[in-house]
């Protein structure tokens, strides 16, 4: 998650801050939505990541049989670190660096991912703390709907680029569905207010190549219907075992999660089906 950096610390930021500091376990690693395909299975997928086997099968699906082996590879919006994780452990990339403009996902992930060739910066998507030209692969994932103006970002994403690099990228926005939605059906779903049209019009600004361009709402709704694996299944037992420690914290807070699982019970998952919303993603190239 990255957030422009301002005189005050963004309502977004302060909610990951909280987050994180709220549940340290290392095994809360991945934030993403996840992804199952009617025809999953999980053979090539490691033990210790079975807890978040979704979330590890959305980022392998964004990049496909892409080949990031010896590459040097960016993620924008590094969260609590999940993404940078799989992409040290299971691609071969030569280095991984995460930046996140939370402070308290760099000091969670620099203690949890201790691998070679990975490492964690805070920064800001609208200004990339990085030389032209240094990466070969720079990745975003349900990040960028937080985002002031996409075509800055477009553009910073294009300027770190190497000349035909490719840039792997995912949210989740307003589907075509405008109709209205009543106050239960509506939680959760009113906080995206990005549309497909801003996504394209930062792709054409930044003159990215369109390698690929899919919507794979069916594929998140299976994730959220899912019995196992899920983001919401780890972070409810941890929820649980917070309310259990009596920990004295304002009521807001567990409302603010009550609010979470019912999204990810109910009104996301028929916002994705009735297309209030819609997950893309696309396989991009920086062009000549």
């Amino acid at each position: 998650m990255t957030t422009p950096a301002t005189e005050t610390v963004s309502p977004i930021s302060q909610w990951y801050d909280m987050m994180t500091r709220m549940f340290p376990d290392q095994r809360l690693t991945f934030l993403n939505y996840g992804y199952l395909a009617q025809d999953s299975d999980f053979d090539w997928i490691n033990d210790a990541d079975l807890e978040q086997k979704c979330s590890v099968n959305l980022i392998r699906t964004l990049l496909g049989d892409s080949d990031l082996r010896g590459k040097k590879v960016l993620e924008i919006g590094s969260g609590r670190g999940g993404n940078c994780s799989y992409l040290a452990r299971y691609t071969g990339a030569a280095s991984v660096t995460g930046l996140d403009f939370c402070p308290a996902h760099i000091e969670l992930c620099n203690r949890v991912h201790a691998l070679p060739g990975l490492s964690f910066v805070g920064g800001d998507a609208m200004a990339l703390p990085f030389a032209d030209n240094e990466f070969d692969v720079v990745i975003n994932i349900e990040s960028s709907h937080c985002y002031p103006d996409l075509n800055t970002f477009g553009a910073e994403v294009q300027r770190v680029l190497k000349q035909d690099g490719r840039f792997f990228y995912a949210d989740t926005m307003k589907g075509d569905n405008t109709s209205a939605l009543s106050e239960p059906d509506s939680i959760g779903v009113d906080f995206f207010s990005n549309v497909l049209a801003q996504h394209q019009a930062m792709i054409e600004h930044a003159r990215f190549k369109v390698e690929e361009h899919r919507d794979i709402s069916d594929g998140v709704i299976r994730a959220f219907e899912s019995q196992d694996g899920h983001l919401k299944h780890l972070l409810r037992s941890l929820v649980e075992e917070k309310k259990q420690q009596r920990e004295p914290l304002p009521p807001e807070v567990w409302h603010a999660f009550d609010t979470m699982f019912h999204f990810f019970d109910d009104s996301g998952i028929k916002a994705y089906k009735n297309g209030h919303l819609a997950y893309k993603f696309w396989r991009l190239q920086k062009a000549a």
